[in-house]
């Protein structure tokens, strides 16, 4: 029996080899460059990933996300403790829901992109929180 060397893309039409390649991985402003092995052309062009060639972004993709899990969680004590504000108080202010705070500090749900980055700014700068206060 031979091993197959080679296949046709199915969309393009491209001659595919089995070879390994450097594919970025990104979450939320996050990002994990890792090396995978599947079918690719000569070229730059798009390859195919079969069977396990994808667990490596797989892997990277939960490695990011509980990096951002951790994040968010101390990012989200640190900017109550910061401005003074109570879960509920900070919750209502920024998300407008009353128990966001409560999941965010416990890792049971995950801000938005705008709330992160809201959160972010008023980590550097928690006086911005009478601002917010005055809308």
């Amino acid at each position: 029996m031979h091993k197959v060397k080679t296949m046709t893309h199915p969309e393009t039409g491209a001659i595919l080899h089995r070879a390994r390649r450097v594919e970025t991985v990104s979450y939320m402003g996050m990002s994990k460059a890792v090396e995978i092995e599947g079918w690719f052309p000569d070229n730059d062009g798009d390859g195919i990933l079969i069977g396990d060639d994808s667990a490596p972004l797989d892997a990277a993709l939960s490695e990011l996300k509980a990096a951002y899990q951790a994040e968010t969680q101390a990012l989200a004590k640190r900017v109550r403790f910061s401005t003074g504000l109570t879960q509920r108080d900070a919750s209502l202010l920024l998300t407008g829901s009353p128990n966001s705070f409560s999941k965010y500090e416990r890792g049971v749900a995950q801000p938005s992109w705008p709330t992160f980055v809201l959160l972010k700014l008023l980590a550097h700068q928690p006086q911005l929180i009478e601002a917010i206060k005055k809308v």
